[in-house]
């Protein structure tokens, strides 16, 4: 049993570590992830895929890249093809991005001027599903309590049996 303990909380402090490691080495590279939650972007992003994103500069995409922007005024970020780039007059930096949803028919209706936007760098179906459903109160709740539980089990006191205590 002890090894068994021993065990989980090491696979959990390593799972911490590594989360810790990822926050800082994504603040420090500008990269973070981006969950496609609609299927404008099949088939190559289906639903639940979940993308490397990079923080790039507007100016620095190119028709055919992936990128996802933050309009403003915009509850969700849109994760669509490049279409073209065009800077902005009198704003450095600055450009209207026209974007287009690989299965939607036509481009998006208004170009987004943005100064950045998130880049995709790679993406692997299936796993950004499994990271929304963590997200959820059931699993932050059962999660929680396993945790606990867990926490308590390592660090409850242990009692020696009777024939092995010193006179």
């Amino acid at each position: 049993m002890g090894f068994l303990r021993e065990a989980l909380l090491t696979i959990i402090a390593t799972a911490g570590v590594l989360c810790l490691v990822a926050l800082i080495l994504g603040a420090f590279f500008k990269v973070s992830f981006v969950v496609f939650r609609t299927g404008s972007m099949e088939p190559n992003f289906p639903v639940g895929a979940i993308s490397l994103v990079m923080q790039t500069p507007a100016s620095d995409l190119v028709p055919g890249d992936v990128a996802a922007v933050l309009p403003e005024n915009y509850a969700v970020m849109i994760t669509h093809r490049v279409v073209a780039v065009s800077p902005v007059a009198g704003m450095p930096g600055v450009a209207d991005l026209v974007l287009k949803g690989d299965a939607n028919a036509s481009q998006d209706p208004l170009p987004y001027r943005v100064a950045s936007a998130k880049k995709v760098l790679a993406t692997v179906p299936g796993v950004g599903a499994w990271i929304m459903a963590m997200r959820g109160p059931w699993f932050l709740g059962v999660g929680t309590v396993l945790l606990s539980a867990l926490v308590m089990w390592a660090f409850w006191p242990k009692r020696e049996p009777a024939h092995r205590k010193e006179p």
